[in-house]
């Protein structure tokens, strides 16, 4: 398997724009504190061989884990744009692109933890 995991809750859409409409500095902020944040784990990750660079297109699923369910799935799911971002530009993914980035899948589940499961198949080049 080439993926990894977040054990945190990533924040909802609508965090990131209260963040924004109080000033540009501050969402930016947020975004490269989540990015850091996420990076932690794809490091992690690529130091035990779970997580690999890729250079072919790929799909990638992510499995979210909700303690509860106050959230929206659009507020869950809209974290993937810091997932991306944070793949990037830790070099496993080239680009975020369609040229690399086929498809995304998403799953919502009842966790007793909040955590984020990443993995990244690697398309047939035909």
């Amino acid at each position: 398997m080439n993926g990894f995991t977040i054990h945190a809750k990533l924040p909802s859409l609508n965090e990131v724009i209260n963040k924004d409409r109080c000033n540009r500095f501050a969402g930016a902020g947020f975004k490269k504190d989540t990015e850091k944040l996420i990076s932690r784990y794809i490091t992690k990750a690529v130091g035990t061989g779970e997580l690999q660079p890729v250079s072919d297109p790929v799909t990638i699923k992510i499995d979210w884990y909700e303690k509860t369910r106050r959230r929206d799935v659009d507020n869950i799911q809209s974290s993937q744009k810091f997932i991306l971002d944070a793949l990037v530009s830790n070099g496993v993914l080239p680009d975020d692109n369609r040229r690399y980035v086929k498809q995304i899948y998403h799953e919502i589940h009842d966790g007793e933890e909040n955590k984020v499961s990443v993995t990244i198949e690697t398309e047939a080049v035909t």
